[in-house]
């Protein structure tokens, strides 16, 4: 038992014991580039490139223009606007437009996909691919174009849905007029009476 007890003693104290030769650390000096390089290649090649922010080019085909049931049954609409076409704006071919604004309410960028649920193919969306910002940041603007031919009629709401692929889409009722009966948009490109 004696024996046992020196022997950890002794060990114990050897671990305890300076060293014969001190430690010493390696320093390094590099350049801030080779320093970066290092940082960026330390994982794996697909999180390894520094970009800003990429926006979507060109519409999914897997994406389908639905508005979600809270706007279609209960009424919570994301927006409205309303759009008027008379007869004698559709033989200037003019049309009219009307906006609807995005509000962000993700964490983080978010791409949409903006398009009509029932719409007559004469009924545009512009931008229809982008980025939403943050929460709290800028609104998006979307301009809502309609542009029939003449001798056209309708009367009715369309949906405009902002597919959100991460997050529940967005939907805004766009009540749609055209045809007879329609007065024309005021138009003021300027007047005598504004001369003077």
């Amino acid at each position: 038992m004696q024996r046992v007890v020196v022997a950890l003693a002794l060990g114990s104290a050897a671990a305890f014991a300076p060293a014969a030769q001190p430690r010493t650390s390696v320093v390094r000096f590099m350049d801030e580039d080779a320093l970066k390089n290092k940082i960026l290649n330390a994982g794996p090649a697909e999180f390894n490139k520094i970009g800003g922010v990429e926006v979507a080019t060109e519409m999914p085909a897997d994406i389908k223009f639905e508005v979600p049931i809270p706007a279609k049954v209960m009424g919570r609409w994301d927006g409205e606007c309303a759009i008027t076409v008379s007869e004698g704006e559709m033989k200037a071919g003019s049309g009219n437009s009307a906006t609807v604004n995005v509000v962000p309410d993700s964490m983080g960028y978010e791409d949409y996909y903006a398009g009509f649920e029932d719409a007559p193919e004469w009924v545009t969306v512009e931008p229809a691919i982008g980025k939403l910002d943050r929460r709290g940041g800028a609104e998006t603007t979307l301009t809502v174009t309609a542009c029939p031919p003449p001798g056209t009629t309708f009367s009715g709401e369309l949906g405009l849905v902002c597919v959100l692929p991460d997050d529940i889409d967005k939907a805004f009722k766009v009540t749609l007029t055209v045809g007879d009966g329609v007065a024309t948009s005021d138009f003021d490109a300027g007047s005598d009476a504004d001369m003077g």
